[in-house]
């Protein structure tokens, strides 16, 4: 008797043992996914080695971008950095974030409602390691600093500015100045250090974390890392089919930041080439540094990570360097989201769905479980990825209301089509119209604005156009020099009928620009006194 109750005993022990183990590992399988996300810093669209362009060595984003899900259609809605990571924390568009060089800073009312903050507020550990690049304003007005915004991360590695590729001259980057104290180190090798570190502290806590690291590279100066300095030494890369094109883009855009930044590459394409890649490849180390963590902390399986650009970059195409332009070369970039929690049949995809910076935040909420804000404007990927729908935007707006006056566009995309209108139409400029037909001219070498056989489009596009002016005057922050777009941007409204005030007003500083170009030609060119 006493031996059949000791086995009943054992048996409900064992039976009790077992419901608690399923219990906690269902418990652990119902935690909020961690969350990583790595920016690049003007890098294009094609510059990864998984594409098969270019010998590209970028062997960790190749690994993600092959076990993960890559989309091909990718934009920022303003192509510069200022402005599009502001956008990426926000998923707003820069009329509603007010947000860009020599417009203003975003509010503190909008930052509350950014993906980090909401994150913490809702559970989350979160980190910030990089190169920020805007700056929020007190809940007073006044221009804040990093830390203004500080308080939505538990763990602070970054700073405000452009920052240095020496690290140590970071000094906002309170993480690395304590834990690194007179280490020297390159910026982005110390990046991936300090991502890793972040995961190792966080790995095994209750909490669920989302980093994220806004690399500085491949940005001028391309100040490359030793460890790297011959990798691409004997590499011949191959020239865009587009190279060299300029004198057939319109006098508007040969007249901005752009073209001017493409002289170095067509003077020495093949050496500049060399340094920006070699940039793109110490981010890619970094990268891995940052993954093999995950892996050795055990919690891979349990990470999602999102790559992807604050802009792209002309690398010579259309004579052209930097970004800025609404052009592919300028405001596409690679995009991967490698999810391993998804179901097999899902992990692996290629997905043409049109989709922006803006749609990062409500991503990433989306993935915690997060509400999503109802003002946002991006929307969030994750129905695609899972297959329920199959677009979530019919077309996206992109915005250049920066930089010389001459050169500032607006454009809209759609999966097929680009329209760009260059509202400039002064001082020897005139308003021009671009239509591109992305599937058959993905390098934009005909406009076919005067294409009979493209004018319904054209028509439908343009009806577009004018819908998102619209939408920009009706979802426009009050100031920082947006209201003006609604009329300069009106394809319907003569420039020559504009006020100059207002127009002057397109960019504040070109005079002092340009007064300060002229004084350092005519000292150049000031004959020496030889006796």
């Amino acid at each position: 008797m006493k031996d059949n109750i000791y086995k009943l005993l054992v048996f409900l022990l064992i039976l009790c043992t077992a419901s608690n183990i399923k219990a906690n590992n269902a418990c652990k399988n119902k935690k909020k996914p961690n969350i990583i996300f790595l920016l690049a810093d003007d890098l294009i669209y094609n510059s990864l080695g998984y594409l098969g362009d270019n010998d590209f060595k970028t062997p960790n984003l190749d690994k993600l971008a092959k076990q993960g899900i890559t989309f091909t259609k990718s934009y920022n809605t303003t192509a510069i950095c200022m402005a599009s990571r502001a956008q990426y924390m926000t998923g707003l568009y820069e009329f509603s974030t007010g947000c860009n060089f020599t417009h203003g800073n975003l509010n503190y009312e909008t930052w509350e409602q950014s993906y980090p903050h909401l994150l913490k507020r809702n559970g989350y550990t979160t980190g910030f390691a990089g190169k920020f690049g805007f700056h929020v304003d007190e809940a007073n007005g006044k221009k804040g600093s990093s830390a203004t915004v500080k308080p939505s991360f538990d763990w602070w590695c970054g700073w405000m500015g452009q920052g240095s590729y020496e690290m140590l001259k970071n000094k906002e980057a309170v993480e690395y100045q304590k834990t690194h104290e007179g280490e020297e180190e390159h910026t982005t090798y110390a990046l991936g250090k300090m991502g890793a570190e972040f995961v190792s502290t966080h790995a095994k806590t209750d909490k669920p974390f989302c980093l994220s690291i806004s690399f500085k590279a491949p940005h001028t100066p391309y100040a490359i890392d030793p460890r790297y300095e011959q990798l691409y030494a004997e590499t011949e890369f191959n020239k865009p089919g587009n190279f060299g094109e300029g004198d057939q883009l319109s006098k508007n855009a040969q007249s901005g930041r752009p073209f001017s930044k493409g002289k170095t590459w067509m003077k020495d394409f093949q050496g500049t080439m060399s340094k920006y890649h070699t940039m793109v490849h110490g981010m890619d180390v970094a990268i891995g540094m940052i993954v093999s963590e995950l892996e050795k902390q055990d919690i891979a399986d349990n990470t999602i990570i999102i790559f992807t650009s604050d802009n792209g970059h002309f690398n010579g195409s259309k004579s052209l360097g930097g970004k800025l332009y609404a052009y592919e070369e300028g405001s596409r970039a690679p995009l991967i989201v490698y999810n391993p929690m998804l179901p097999k049949n899902k992990r692996i995809q290629t997905i043409d769905a049109l989709s922006g910076n803006i749609d990062l935040a409500p991503t990433i909420l989306d993935l915690a479980k997060v509400d999503i804000p109802e003002h946002y404007q991006g929307k969030s990927l994750v129905p695609v990825i899972e297959g329920k729908k199959k677009d979530i935007h019919e077309s996206l707006m992109l915005i250049n209301v920066w930089g010389i006056r001459s050169s500032q566009s607006l454009g809209i995309v759609t999966k097929d089509w680009k329209y760009i209108y260059w509202m400039y139409g002064a001082e020897g400029f005139k308003t021009t119209e671009e239509l591109f037909d992305l599937n058959n001219d993905a390098l934009e070498q005909n406009n076919l604005i005067n294409n009979k056989s493209a004018q319904a489009t054209l028509l439908e596009i343009q009806n577009i156009y004018d819908a998102w002016l619209n939408t920009w005057s009706n979802k426009m922050v009050n100031g920082n020099g947006y209201p003006k777009y609604v009329k300069l941007g009106d394809r319907n409204i003569s420039f020559e009928s504009h006020p100059w005030d207002m127009v002057k007003s397109m960019y504040p500083d070109q005079d002092k620009v340009k007064n300060k170009a002229a004084k350092k030609n005519k000292k150049q060119k000031k004959p020496k006194n030889n006796n």
